[in-house]
């Protein structure tokens, strides 16, 4: 009987200790933005030894708040073939030679600004093509 006792309060203690709390808000409000990154427009960066070579493309961001930041959200997608990815981005490539890649497309965003990157996984020098983003913010 006092092992029933001890596993009833054991799992009492399990299912009370984890609570969820959800505090709805009312998310309203939107701001999507467009982005067209042409080919020309991405830049190479690498690092100081001149290894670990991606991508950049910046934009300027206007109209975006600190509160927009820190009780909204934020999704990214990319345009392909008609359809939109959500952001991060990753496929698996292989060529004729039996090479195998990755490639992967992400962004980060502050109040001033927000960044597009593509990313290979053999660091190859092979800059994307054009693209097409779509950002949306919610609060």
């Amino acid at each position: 009987m006092r092992r029933i006792y001890l596993l009833f309060a054991i799992s009492v203690l399990l299912f009370s200790a984890c609570e969820t709390v959800s505090y709805p808000e009312d998310l309203t409000t939107k701001q999507v933005f467009s982005f067209q990154v042409r080919a020309a427009d991405w830049t190479p960066i690498t690092d100081q030894a001149g290894l670990n070579l991606y991508y950049r493309c910046r934009f300027n961001l206007d109209g975006i708040s600190s509160y927009m930041i820190n009780n909204g959200a934020v999704m990214g997608y990319i345009e392909l073939n008609g359809a939109q990815q959500a952001l991060p981005y990753t496929r698996h490539f292989e060529n004729s030679n039996g090479n195998f890649w990755n490639r992967t497309v992400d962004f980060d965003y502050s109040q001033n600004d927000i960044h597009f990157y593509v990313t290979n996984s053999d660091f190859v020098a092979d800059p994307p093509e054009t693209m097409y983003f779509r950002v949306v913010f919610i609060w």
